[in-house]
């Protein structure tokens, strides 16, 4: 075993035990890295004393008697240093048994401190690296701002501050178009305006619990999720519409819901299109049921009766208000001929669109933009993983990415062609996924009136819904009574809640309130009718009915020879009220005598 000597450290007087074999080398203290030589120490002889040298061992060097241990400044400049004893007899290291750092002599050492000196470079480098940073960031920053606001859509122009930019300060966009169209960049007049509200309206109406209709989805109705009010909330953050020039009108509105009944829906569109300024951009969606009828389209109110046209809005009426109205730019999305393979078709609705609904569709007003959720011969898709729609899933996607690489101002059009073009691209991804064929269309060319981007003209006023009276107490007694008496089924089992509830219904006259309440005498024809309409509805219905109208619930299914195995899969049309034969259609209506029960 290797023996060893004492040394002290000149640096910071630590004892170290030193290898005999290292005595002569350079070496470095452990403890704070100052560079020694090691001497061995040979005691002196007293003073008239003679020596008796000890016997060292044969490999030792011979060296001169020198002082315990260099000072300080003591080491002397050497040529050349040999190294450091390492064992060569076979592959295995040499463990450190006295805890010394094995290193090499540096020439140009001249400090004690030159570890802390070493530590220095690494927080210089980082902060020349921080700094570097700093400085690529602060550059990139308005380049990175500008393309995260056009990726999501962001149409309003902004400087650093949060504050509008003075549209006269903006390049043109990539296309570097000016003047017309959904692609303009900059029109006379609109200048320094980002100050303003985007002269932007938009009424969406959607009608999901029909009456006699089937019913069509409203999407999940969870924050955050697809459904019809992400409509309105991405037409206002992404499109720009401000918030008090958007209206929904529905039955099944989470806020403010009213039954959007025909006396509701066309005044409600009247008094919108009519308060749209020349210099508005306006867009009007509906979604819910068409037919076609004798060569005309009409869209469905949720009271409406698909046999019976005038219960129902006339495509035509609608394609003259638009005409009519002033708007700069105009834009219908009809989302209609919904169809849900889940529900199936308990009632009248869902059916494909015709090649003569589609051609009477096509044939648009100037200036009118109109785009289909399908084309001929397909439906409008409601399916489990898009509860809203097919279409309008894909439409919400865009509107919520926006358009990218394209930089909105007050005075340009709705985007609605790259609207358009994003919309049908998703359609196609589902459509594809899920093996069905739904093609959207567009229809009409924008139609440029003139009218430029004016700031002081005073705003329209805020959207409201028009035509609506709201129910009384009494009618609201009336038609709960009327319900519970009724007790209407659905024509089918489903998951999905397709109940007649109170605040889908419009609402009743009063003179027909007070015809119901009668308690005395022979019952009204309002009360003989309810009474009807119950055993009616349970004929038709593949449940058990109840115990009360048993009997005569099963004569008449005999009767009308009603199969209750494609009751549950389908809907066959009668020849008449409650005899079904194929080719012709139920009137539910009809069978509740509808003039008697009339909406006020």
């Amino acid at each position: 075993m290797s023996t060893a000597i004492n040394a002290t450290c000149p640096g910071c007087k630590k004892v170290l035990k030193v290898p005999t074999q290292w005595v002569n080398q350079v070496i470095r203290c452990k403890f704070c890295n100052m560079a020694m030589q090691i001497k061995p120490n040979i005691p002196q002889p007293q003073s008239g004393a003679k020596t008796n040298p000890t016997r060292q061992p044969p490999q030792t060097p011979v060296v001169p008697p020198v002082p315990s241990a260099a000072g300080r400044n003591g080491v002397p400049p050497m040529p050349s240093v040999p190294p450091i004893p390492v064992n060569h007899a076979g592959s295995q290291s040499v463990t450190n048994q006295f805890g010394l750092t094995d290193v090499n002599y540096d020439s140009s050492y001249t400090s004690k401190y030159r570890k802390k000196k070493v530590n220095w470079v690494i927080p210089v480098v980082v902060l020349l690296f921080m700094g570097i940073l700093g400085v690529v960031l602060v550059m990139a920053v308005p380049y990175l701002k500008d393309k995260l606001k056009e990726k999501d859509g962001d149409m309003a122009v902004v400087d650093g501050k949060g504050k509008p930019k003075d549209a006269d300060q903006i390049d043109q966009n990539k296309d570097g178009n000016k003047g017309k169209g959904p692609g303009e960049n900059k029109k006379k007049g609109d200048g320094a305006v980002s100050t303003s509200p985007f002269p932007r309206r938009a009424l969406v109406v959607s009608i999901h619990n029909y009456l006699y209709a089937n019913p069509t989805q409203y999407g999940l109705m969870v924050q955050g999720m697809k459904n019809i009010p992400a409509i309105s909330k991405y037409l206002t953050n992404q499109m720009r519409v401000p918030a008090n020039q958007i209206m929904h009108l529905s039955d099944a509105a989470k806020e403010n819901p009213t039954p959007p009944t025909k006396s509701v829906v066309e005044s409600t569109i009247t008094e919108f299109l009519k308060s749209s300024r020349k210099q508005d951009h306006v867009m009007l969606v509906f979604v819910g049921h068409a037919v076609e009828n004798d060569g005309q389209v009409y869209l469905a109110p949720i009271e409406g009766d698909l046999t019976d046209p005038t219960s129902l809005i006339p495509l035509a009426w609608l394609y003259k208000e638009l005409d009519t109205c002033a708007a700069h730019q105009k834009i219908l999305v009809l989302d209609v001929c919904r169809f849900s393979p889940t529900i199936g078709i308990e009632r009248p609705g869902g059916q494909p669109m015709s090649a003569k609904m589609e051609e009477v569709i096509k044939a648009v007003p100037a200036g009118l933009q109109v785009i289909t959720a399908c084309s001929a011969e397909q439906r409008s898709m409601e399916t489990d993983g898009e509860p809203l729609g097919v279409f309008l899933d894909g439409f919400v996607d865009a509107l919520q990415k926006g358009v990218q690489g394209q930089i909105q101002r007050q005075g340009d059009n709705i985007p609605i062609d790259k609207l358009f073009e994003a919309t049908v691209k998703n359609v196609d991804v589902l459509a594809e996924e899920q093996k069905f064929k739904q093609t959207p269309k567009m229809y009409g060319v924008f139609k440029d009136n003139g009218a430029e981007f004016d700031p002081s003209e005073p705003m329209p006023p805020k959207l409201a819904i028009a035509g609506f009276k709201p129910v009384s107490k009494e009618g609201i007694a009336l038609v709960k009574s009327v319900l519970e008496e009724i007790g209407a089924p659905p024509v089918k089992a489903s998951e999905i809640d397709n109940s007649i509830r109170l605040e889908y219904l419009p609402p009743i006259a009063d003179k027909i309130i007070k015809e119901y309440a009668k308690v005395n005498g022979p019952d009204t024809e309002l009360q003989q009718n309810v009474k009807k309409a119950r055993i009616e509805l349970w004929v038709i219905s593949s449940l058990p009915p109840p115990d009360d109208i048993k009997k005569e619930v099963n004569e008449k299914r005999t009767k009308s020879k009603v199969n209750l195995s494609v009751l549950k899969d389908g809907y066959r049309a009668p020849s008449n009220e409650i005899t079904f034969k194929m080719g012709q259609k139920r009137s539910y209506s009809k069978m509740l005598k509808k003039p008697a029960l009339s909406f006020g």
